[in-house]
């Protein structure tokens, strides 16, 4: 075989042409960013829910821990307010105080007038969006389930609501929860 042959096979083998490389070229620089687009899409929804389980799991164990609390009431304290709660445990007798702090924008649990420890963070104490109220507090209830107000006398609270929002990423979520004191709630 000479080198005539050897060149002429050479250059009729079934390679790419330019125009068939332009060709793929264009194709990919069309499909790739719609890809992407979805691509993107699928990680941001990951992240988001992510961000909602960690909430809903934070919120969980506030609201556990708030119940517990409350169903062990002997009494109520004064000084209760949409901020505030502090009543007296039946089970060690200590003072248990509840804070709804807007300048750090957390809840707050102490024991006997002891350090306060956080219980939730990020929490949006009192915020308008779009005519939409995000207000966390505690409600207080007498016997018949009905809101006592603002400052209740300590002696007519036989149930506590505790609405709290917490703000992740760009979401609200809203958690409320319900503990009583005395077995008058729970008639029906």
């Amino acid at each position: 075989m000479g080198i005539r042959a050897i060149i002429k096979k050479r250059f009729n083998s079934s390679g790419f042409t330019m125009i068939e490389m332009i060709a793929a070229m264009v194709l990919v620089s069309i499909l790739v960013p719609g890809i992407s687009v979805i691509v993107r899409g699928s990680l941001m929804n990951v992240a988001f829910t992510n961000m909602a389980v960690l909430a809903n799991m934070e919120a969980n164990y506030a609201q556990r821990k708030f119940i517990k609390d409350v169903n062990g009431v002997s009494a109520f304290s004064n000084g209760l307010s949409e901020n505030n709660l502090i009543f007296t445990s039946s089970f060690n007798g200590s003072e248990y105080e509840y804070v709804i702090d807007n300048g750090t924008r957390t809840i707050k649990c102490s024991k006997d007038a002891g350090a306060s420890g956080l219980l939730l963070q990020r929490v949006v104490k009192d915020t308008t969006i779009n005519a939409v109220n995000y207000i966390s507090k505690f409600t207080y209830k007498d016997k018949n389930n009905s809101d006592l107000g603002g400052s209740p006398s300590a002696a007519d609270v036989h149930g506590v609501e505790l609405t709290f929002y917490l703000l992740r990423g760009e979401s609200f979520y809203k958690y409320t929860t319900y503990a009583t004191i005395d077995n008058n709630q729970l008639d029906l």
